[in-house]
C-alpha cells in the first residue's frame, strides 16, 4: 500500500512515515486527522512503557545500593536553594537541572546538596 492510497488506521503506513518522515508530504490531507489520533496512542503506550521502566528501575536502585536521589519541584528546589523560581529558570545549565522532556523540567536533591557543598567550601 502507498502512502497515497493510505487508508485511516493502518499501522504499517504510520511505521513507513517514522521511517522516512520526508514521505508526509505523500500523506493526504484528510488521512492526516486519524494519523495524528494514532500518533498520539502510540505515545501514549510509549510514556506508560517509559514510567513502568522508571519505577522498576527507581525500585532496584532502592534496594540494593545508595539511597535514590530525589526529584525537586522548582518550587522545592528554591526553597531548599533559598532564592527564587525565576532566579532557577533562569539557569537552565545549572549541574542538577534534570529535564524530563520540553517543557517538564526537575532538580536533583543531591545535586543540590554537591552544589551548596562546593559553593559553601571547607570552612574552619
Amino acid at each position: 500500500m502507498t502512502l497515497r492510497n493510505l487508508k485511516a488506521g493502518a499501522a504499517s503506513d504510520l511505521a513507513t512515515l517514522l521511517a522516512d518522515p520526508a514521505r508526509t508530504a505523500e500523506v493526504p490531507a484528510d488521512a492526516i486527522p486519524a494519523l495524528l489520533a494514532q500518533l498520539a496512542a502510540e505515545q501514549a503506550r510509549l510514556s506508560a512503557l517509559e514510567s513502568a521502566l522508571a519505577a522498576r528501575l527507581a525500585e532496584a536502585a532502592g534496594t540494593n545500593g545508595p539511597p535514590a536521589d530525589q526529584l525537586l519541584t522548582v518550587e522545592e528546589a528554591a526553597a531548599k536553594l533559598g532564592t527564587t523560581r525565576d532566579w532557577l529558570r533562569r539557569h537552565p545549565h545549572l549541574p542538577f537541572v534534570v529535564r524530563l522532556s520540553p517543557g517538564q523540567v526537575r532538580y536533583s536533591a543531591k545535586g543540590i546538596e554537591r552544589f551548596i557543598a562546593m559553593r559553601m567550601g571547607p570552612r574552619g
